[in-house]
């Protein structure tokens, strides 16, 4: 039996020319790009060329790219890291800003600093996931240090307004600014604005100056690239420390010996990303709406989660178990999902407990470079049998 992923936003498969890239690069530049020695040079500069490529994909100066394992140590790196470098100046308590549907690896950071004294607003959410601009304006404060809000929801699939929200931003530091004229500290370059952007790099534009965020997360596993890779944009003169301490790799922000093939296999995701966005994202676009009306047509009371999600489908279906409810479609071959993989074992998703979701009766589906018309068809056909 022929299976049909439906789990893009959990992790995505790696692209075949992803995988090329690789094993061209784990074996002409094996040495450690550290090393002063003619293979250690060799690595260096391939590593700094698939800098540059990251970079080109942000829109960024290539020593904005900072190389993590991932999009959850590039969001510990951005709230641990500046909350350090706070400390550092002598800010003793600094004020965060998230919402509360941010990944888990930001909510949990966001906890754990919170019980150290660091001061934590979470900003709600409406029924289709998106915070009040209105709201963040009032929550900011002279001290606060960042605002971290997601771009695309990794569960709902919900699309944040950053440009807006990075304009609320620039604009309240532009007012600590000026009362701070004069005057050493912090009011002349905080709040910085980061945004956790893993779900949107395959289907929409991620140019970080357009966008106006100080950093940036971007995550392999989530675009058909290696897992265990993934980059923090960090724009010039954003204050940080790292979280990490070792050789002093990514110019001391980032210690440990960089996966040269990894980095190329990322860049190289980033760069087919890039050249087939606008095609690919009208694409998936085509296959979950029509794969969304046609479950309506199945049952008009199933409620959709977030209508303006991307390429995810967070669906309520009145009466399933929804444990249950996937199983069963794993034993008619098709995968999708009941909420996050990166959640803990809890029984209720905090992220559709926050849009006032039955999380019971919840399911994601997300579509992907994969996902095919004949997919569509053949889920849908699976669900109508389960629920007819």
């Amino acid at each position: 039996m022929e299976r049909i992923y439906l789990d893009h936003a959990s992790l995505t498969p790696i692209d075949k020319r992803v995988l090329k890239e690789m094993r061209r690069y784990s074996s002409a530049s094996f040495a450690n790009p550290s090393s002063i020695y003619k293979e250690g040079v060799a690595a260096k500069k391939a590593l700094e060329e698939g800098r540059k490529r990251v970079a080109v994909f942000l829109g960024a100066h290539a020593d904005e790219v900072v190389f993590t394992s991932g999009g959850t140590e590039a969001n510990g790196l951005a709230l641990e890291g500046a909350v350090r470098a706070a400390n550092r100046e002598g800010i003793a308590k600094p004020h965060l800003i998230i919402s509360t549907i941010e990944h888990s690896s930001i909510m949990e950071r966001a906890l754990m600093m919170e019980e150290r004294g660091v001061c934590v607003t979470r900003l709600s959410v409406d029924a289709t996931g998106l915070i009040s601009l209105d709201e963040l304006k009032k929550a900011m404060t002279p001290q606060t240090l960042m605002v971290s809000i997601m771009a695309v929801n990794n569960e709902i699939g919900s699309i944040q307004p950053i440009r807006e929200i990075a304009k609320a931003v620039r604009h309240h530091r532009a007012h600590m600014a000026e009362g701070a004229a004069g005057t050493a500290g912090a009011g002349r370059r905080y709040p910085l604005f980061h945004t956790d952007a893993a779900q949107g790099a395959l289907y929409g534009e991620l140019d970080v100056e357009r966008l106006g965020v100080d950093m940036l997360t971007l995550d392999g596993g989530k675009i058909c690239g290696p897992r265990g890779i993934g980059a923090l944009y960090l724009k010039r003169g954003t204050p940080i420390e790292p979280i990490a301490y070792g050789g002093g790799q990514e110019r001391g922000l980032r210690s440990g010996t960089e996966d040269l093939s990894a980095i190329m296999g990322f860049a190289e995701a980033l760069d087919i990303a890039q050249k087939g966005r606008d095609k690919e994202a009208a694409r998936i676009q085509g296959l979950k709406r029509e794969f969304q009306d046609r479950l309506l047509e199945i049952r008009p009371d199933i409620k959709v989660n977030a209508p303006n999600s991307s390429h995810i489908l967070s669906v309520s279906i009145p009466g399933i178990d929804n444990e249950f409810f996937v199983l069963q479609l794993d034993a008619r071959g098709i995968a999708c999902s009941t909420k996050s993989s990166c959640l803990r074992d809890e029984d209720e998703s905090y992220v559709l407990k926050a849009i006032g979701a039955d999380s019971k009766a919840s399911i994601r589906l997300s579509f992907g470079r994969t996902t095919k018309k004949g997919d569509i068809k053949k889920a849908i056909l699976a669900i109508s049998r389960i629920l007819c």
